[in-house]
């Protein structure tokens, strides 16, 4: 109890420390702006000359344009971007994305506010507490990672170092060469370029004996053959796709492998899919848990509804 007490207040202290710095890069009255609902606010966007634009709980909202002096601000702030166009603020979960003209000067930013939310997936417990691995559904947007940071959570209490975060652009863990507390005993491994994922899970399956691999965002070619390989070594996997539903991730040809190589034409797939478990995220909270995600693919190749159970965690 002493001991989920302390994680509870590292993720607390971190959580308050990481938003008071990502406020502190904004000029004034961008700043004033935003906490008038810190808690509800989900992404900024400034563009030089061009009205900024928050969105809270799901709406946007505009407000008066951004001068090149909020630009240069805003920049100075945060000091450098990545090749990838991305910047963080270490030991914190928030995103910082640069636009650039064609003389590569910032002309304007996106940040995604990330939130660590302690007990997120205990509502799931049932389904991801145990050593299958799981497959994430959802669009942007729509609270995949938030969910993925929970499922670590509560796996890192059992698996402990056994869990290996591959951390593509430092996406689930935040920016910094300490992770976020929210991951507690798993491990971390960086991934600075989406291109080099794929190497290193190879090197996470070869060097450092995971149980269990967590990446988020699958989608090239070579990601989904080196998750093969991770399978074929018993190695569990929990993952993150793009699609607005099952039969969306079922289209993408890249994750065929990974999915049965599904027959959408002739209603069959070839052979058994590398996840036992799989999630569609309906909603911010909201879920659709797929408990035999072998069952709901078949039925989704049939044409039928997919067999799962919705949970509402914004009821509880």
């Amino acid at each position: 109890m002493v001991e989920e007490k302390e994680y509870l207040d590292r993720t607390e202290r971190a959580e308050r420390q990481g938003l008071e710095r990502l406020l502190s890069y904004f000029p004034a009255w961008i700043r004033s702006l935003i906490t008038e609902d810190v808690e509800g606010t989900e992404e900024v966007a400034m563009d030089l000359d061009r009205p900024l634009v928050i969105r809270r709980r799901g709406e946007q909202y505009l407000y008066r344009e951004v001068s090149a002096a909020d630009i240069e601000y805003f920049y100075n702030k945060v000091g450098s971007f990545r090749s990838n166009g991305r910047a963080g603020i270490p030991g914190t979960l928030h995103r910082i994305s640069v636009i650039r003209d064609s003389d590569d000067l910032a002309i304007g930013f996106t940040i995604r506010f990330g939130r660590a939310i302690p007990g997120i997936a205990k509502p799931l417990q049932k389904w991801i507490s145990g050593r299958d691995s799981v497959l994430i559904i959802g669009p942007p947007g729509v609270g995949k990672t938030t969910l993925l940071r929970g499922i670590v959570e509560e796996k890192a209490k059992v698996l402990k170092a056994r869990l290996v975060v591959v951390d593509t652009s430092n996406e689930i863990a935040g920016d910094g060469t300490v992770p976020h507390p929210i991951i507690g005993s798993a491990r971390r491994m960086m991934v600075g370029d989406p291109r080099k994922q794929a190497s290193i899970i190879m090197q996470a399956i070869t060097n450092h004996s995971p149980e269990t691999i967590v990446v988020d965002e699958i989608g090239y070619h070579d990601d989904v053959a080196v998750l093969e390989t991770a399978r074929r070594r018993g190695v569990d996997i929990v993952a993150t796709v793009h699609g607005e539903d099952l039969i969306d991730v079922l289209e993408n040809p890249v994750l065929k492998p990974l999915l049965g190589y599904p027959d959408l034409e002739h209603g069959r797939r070839l052979t058994r899919p590398s996840f036992r478990i799989g999630i569609a995220v309906l909603a911010k909270g909201v879920y659709k848990v797929y408990p035999d995600f072998t069952l709901a693919i078949d039925q989704a190749l049939h044409r039928e509804d997919p067999e799962g159970e919705v949970v509402d965690t914004r009821l509880r």
